[in-house]
């Protein structure tokens, strides 16, 4: 359904309401209101709004942009009806989830943002050192952008925010012909230049962004839309008076009465879906499955969206096979119809694999204060998890017909897919693998999308009514996306033109010289979205003959942020609120979407990292085995960076070994394996590496005393400058570690002094003492390894012998 024009009034004066505060801050005196503007008791940064909206925002969209301008004092708002004004300053309360900002009494320089992992506290472990600020500059994959530092002197050069309203500006202006469309252009403009700026920072630690603070405001703004003025009017009088602890007789009944619903969407079978693959054509499809499901996330949140006539302001958070978004409390009655809906197009196309929970909450005006809201999360998330257990109960008496009726498609025993396993749909030979028989479904996955997926550098999508089933044959994705109303077209660069209508342009990485392709005459939306889209242009047997000596075998690597839950249920206790929660999952998404791409396109890891996913708090990726564990340590070391190396935020990974030829389902399960047993080391914190967790400083010295190793040790065609010592030394270091485990195992963990101790000198000195005259560098370090043993007692004989084993593996 097309969104009414109040609800986009709404959510675009929620939106603008605060930009002013962007432009007074570019200014040498931040405390003088803007030219020309009749301040009438309003604050100085509302003022600057005008101003913005007056030179930037098309006519057609100022009456509603200047309602929300005076949300401070809807009282004075030159519009005719003063219930817009007043329903901006209900969101804005709201959005905050804190008390207003005192009145501007003192003059204060513009200030930067604070990384809201600096606000984190598990455990009773928080923040060590200085505040971490981010840099004021547009989102990008540059480290001198993303990443955290220290503050600006007091009067630093004010240009950063005179560029960002320059540039927040120049995509304002730009008039789209439908409005839901000018609203997401001017929301994904403020993403990628207000993330970083804090939305106040007068009387309390600047930790949400203008960004976060705008959109909550515009999403909750256009959940009210429909209620009374009257109605809105009295409850903007309630919070005024709880901010100055004046509560009258009525207020509690108005602050108790909902005025939203905060929604939440989960699909279950991701795992199987992504993974049961065998190992045929699995290099040329996965990657497509990955992406296919960030799509038909899109695509079903859309289509929500639509159903109840919302803007995309609404969504809190979208990824990862998951979604937040806020609703009007009426919507409660169209939920059931949208999960019966969704259910049987899932149905339809996937079976039972594939299946989308929904769970909601009213929230009330008072569930949105500080300590309050995440009262309202948590009982969201069990109403999902119990949706989860209830599978497909929206189908009443139909469930046994459509869960157990003979599919449309099937049956054949001749027509079992080579790659997925599935017998639904007639398969036929593939042409880029004669070996392989292939279902509709899983072709498209592998040419539709996996193919064009590696070169693209933008994916343009279009939303409109959906399509009808294709019931003459079988679905393949595009059709099954466009039964949501969704289509689709991958562009390779900027010069190629978008042939959608109303376009929405995702660009997966940072567009070359600030250039987007263009969709003949009229205006697409940009949206910054992005995504590790390596995909090597090789078999996974091609791709494993890429180690450089040694075994060839591939590594899978899977990483996650350890207890995330905790760090959103609990880590902001005392400071919970619905922008800051929107303001953390941004900050945590950047990083695995957007850095561990960049990471991934370095020099040293470009062309072999085979990307199946990426994003929320987690990856999955492939490569030739010998690359990986330098990988998994970057990764680490530069999310350790990237959260201000707070002690209570990291992460943990696994590492498992797999022929090129090993199934994927079986792969993922051994890497899943080895994340489980790094995150049961105590603590987590850890990176599980040939069959045992070690906590990263350990690991950090494991990789140091491999490469010594590796160096010491002779080999052909590894390293002409190595000392040329002798192979026997890694298997006498595995002896050793592997007595002094045995002995440690029998002693329940407690260190203890055996054999391994005085053999460990014996035989490194002897080995020394024959090569003392012919190569004393090599005989040197030998003694150099056998004293750094003694001087630790033994304590690292494990790392030593993980080590060798390592070095074997590398010089086989």
């Amino acid at each position: 359904m097309e969104i009414p024009e109040h609800v986009l009034n709404a959510a675009l004066a929620g939106l603008l309401h605060d930009v002013g505060k962007l432009e007074q801050r570019a200014r040498d005196k931040p405390w003088e209101p803007a030219p020309g503007i009749d301040r009438e008791g309003q604050p100085v940064h509302a003022t600057w709004t005008t101003h913005f909206i007056q030179d930037h925002v098309p006519a057609s969209y100022r009456p509603a942009a200047y309602a929300g301008a005076y949300h401070h004092n809807p009282e004075r708002s030159p519009a005719a009806d003063i219930h817009l004004s007043e329903l901006v300053a209900v969101a804005d309360k709201l959005s905050a989830g804190e008390r207003a900002d005192l009145p501007d009494d003192k003059h204060h320089p513009p200030r930067q943002m604070v990384t809201l992992f600096d606000q984190v506290v598990l455990d009773q472990v928080g923040k060590q050192g200085d505040w971490h600020y981010l840099p004021l500059k547009p989102l990008s994959l540059n480290s001198s952008a993303l990443f955290p530092g220290a503050a600006l002197p007091a009067r630093a050069d004010l240009n950063p925010y005179a560029a960002l309203v320059e540039e927040l500006g120049s995509a304002a202006i730009q008039d789209f012909s439908d409005p839901s469309d000018y609203l997401e252009n001017l929301l994904a403009a403020m993403q990628r230049l207000t993330w970083c700026v804090p939305s106040a920072y007068y009387h309390s630690l600047p930790d949400v962004s203008l960004y976060d603070h705008s959109r909550m405001t515009a999403a909750l703004a256009a959940c009210m839309a429909d209620m009374q003025p009257a109605f809105i009017s009295q409850l903007l009088g309630a919070l005024r008076r709880d901010f100055e602890n004046k509560p009258a007789g009525q207020d509690q009944a108005l602050l108790e009465t909902p005025v939203a619903l905060l929604v939440g969407g989960d699909f279950s079978g991701i795992q199987d879906f992504i993974y049961t693959l065998s190992s045929k054509g699995a290099a040329k499809m996965l990657r497509g499955r990955s992406l296919y499901l960030q799509l038909l996330n899109e695509a079903v949140l859309r289509f929500i969206l639509s159903e109840l006539g919302l803007p995309y302001a609404n969504v809190i958070y979208s990824g990862g096979g998951h979604f937040f978004l806020l609703a009007p409390v009426s919507a409660a009655d169209r939920l059931a119809e949208i999960q019966r809906t969704v259910s049987q197009k899932l149905m339809r196309c996937h079976g039972a694999s594939l299946y989308l929970a929904l769970g909601y909450c009213a929230v009330p005006a008072n569930g949105f204060k500080i300590d309050s809201f995440r009262r309202s999360w948590d009982r969201m998330h069990r109403n999902m998890a119990e949706a989860k257990q209830r599978r497909y109960l929206e189908f009443g008496e139909e469930l046994y017909a459509r869960i157990f009726e003979a599919p449309e498609w099937g049956g054949n025993p001749n027509d079992v897919c080579d790659v997925c396993g599935e017998d639904r749909f007639k398969t036929q030979k593939w042409d880029q693998d004669h070996d392989v028989e292939i279902c509709p479904l899983c072709r498209s996955f592998a040419e539709t999308l996996g193919g064009p997926l590696p070169g693209a550098a933008f994916i343009a999508l279009s939303f409109g009514a959906p399509a009808e089933p294709r019931q003459e044959v079988p679905p393949g994705a595009l059709d099954v996306l466009a039964e949501y109303g969704m289509q689709v077209q991958f562009l390779k660069d900027a010069h190629e033109t978008v042939a959608l209508p109303r376009p929405v342009v995702w660009a997966l990485s940072d567009p070359k010289d600030g250039r987007w392709p263009q969709a003949g005459q009229k205006p697409a939306v940009k949206w910054l979205h992005y995504a590790v889209n390596q995909v090597p242009p090789v078999t996974f047997d091609e791709l494993q003959e890429k180690v450089i000596g040694g075994l060839k075998r591939l590594g899978v690597l899977r990483m996650d942020v350890d207890n995330l839950g905790d760090i959103f249920k609990i880590g902001l206790i005392g400071k919970d609120s619905l922008a800051r929660l929107s303001t953390l999952s941004l900050q945590m998404s950047l990083y695995f979407e957007g850095w561990v791409k960049e990471i991934c396109e370095r020099d040293e890891y470009k062309g072999l990292i085979y990307a199946v996913y990426a994003g929320g708090d987690d990856l999955f990726l492939i490569g030739p085995w010998d690359r990986m564990p330098a990988l998994a340590q970057t990764i680490r070391n530069e999310f350790a960076e990237y959260t201000g190396g707070h002690p209570a935020i990291h992460l943990s990974g696994g590492l498992a070994f797999i022929d090129g030829k090993y199934p994927v389902y079986q792969a993922a399960a051994d890497a899943a394996d080895a994340l489980e047993e790094a995150k049961g080391s105590g603590g987590k914190n850890a990176f599980a590496f040939l069959g045992a967790p070690w906590k990263w400083e350990q690991f950090a010295s494991l990789s140091t005393k491999q490469a010594r190793l590796l160096k010491l040790v002779s080999a052909s065609g590894v390293d002409p400058e190595n000392l040329g010592g002798p192979q026997a030394l890694l298997q006498l270091l595995r002896q050793l570690a592997g007595q002094s485990a045995a002995q440690e195992k029998k002693s329940k963990g407690r260190p203890v002094w055996g054999p391994w101790v005085w053999r460990g000198a014996y035989q490194l000195t002897r080995m020394a003492e024959r090569y003392q005259r012919s190569k004393p560098e090599l005989a040197a370090e030998l003694l150099a390894i056998r004293d750094e043993l003694a001087l630790d007692n033994y304590q690292t004989i494990q790392q030593w012998g993980a080590a060798a084993r390592w070095a074997q593996l590398f010089l086989r």
